[in-house]
């Protein structure tokens, strides 16, 4: 079994939990700060969700085709919604788009997991249209929200996910992921983990973009 993710144990064993067809829930928020891990959670239980692995206990296997295309983000089963551009919030148009995109019946795998980055973004309307999906959703659907504020989301939509609170990790933790799961130097892993605030997201955006991390030892 490949999660690829760094800490977030308990909300990698929470998920394991729905992955059989019997327990699987259809609407999950996954909160935190930036660069926490929200999206590379969401999209490892997309990966498990619909492994080509029989043994359920070792999805998502991280191998096989879906797997791979789930993860590349280019798969036809994955949805993925979120702003046009940063400051720009979730249209209702996005929304409705989606929803005729979920009443068809997977491509070819067992779920359509439909994917919303920085939903707290979204207009009022979008939220409104999106509600009535996730008060009747298709049983070949999962729906994954994500969030950094999610006060800032419909009391109503919250309560109709299961909500996992994604939190910073130490450094030590951060360090130890990078070096194990990216092969990152020490000293280099320990420099970005202190500088991410044990965020790996926004850790694995500065090693691998030298500019950014460029442009911000220009502005310290």
């Amino acid at each position: 079994m490949d999660w690829e993710i760094i800490g977030h144990e308990w909300a990698v064993e929470t998920l394991k939990k729905h992955v059989h067809p019997e327990t699987v829930r259809h609407a999950f928020l996954f909160c935190g700060p930036q660069g926490v891990g929200r999206r590379t959670l969401a999209l490892s239980y997309a990966r498990a969700l619909n492994c080509l692995e029989e043994d359920i206990s070792k999805r998502p296997c991280g191998t096989c085709r879906i797997c791979r295309q789930i993860k590349e983000m280019t798969h036809p089963d994955l949805i993925v919604v979120q702003p046009e551009q940063p400051g720009v919030q979730i249209k209702i148009e996005q929304v409705r788009e989606l929803q005729h995109t979920l009443s068809l019946a997977p491509y070819e795998a067992r779920y359509r997991v439909a994917l919303l980055l920085h939903f707290d973004e979204a207009s009022l309307n979008a939220m409104n249209s999106m509600l009535k999906t996730l008060e009747e959703p298709a049983p070949q659907v999962v729906i994954i929200l994500t969030a950094e504020n999610p006060e800032l989301l419909l009391p109503t939509i919250v309560s109709r996910c299961e909500v996992l609170q994604l939190r910073a990790l130490s450094v030590a933790q951060t360090g130890s992921g990078m070096r194990k799961l990216w092969g990152l130097p020490e000293e280099q892993a320990s420099l970005f983990a202190h500088i991410s605030g044990g965020r790996p997201g926004y850790a694995r955006s500065l090693f691998s973009d030298a500019e950014a991390y460029a442009r911000r030892r220009a502005v310290l």
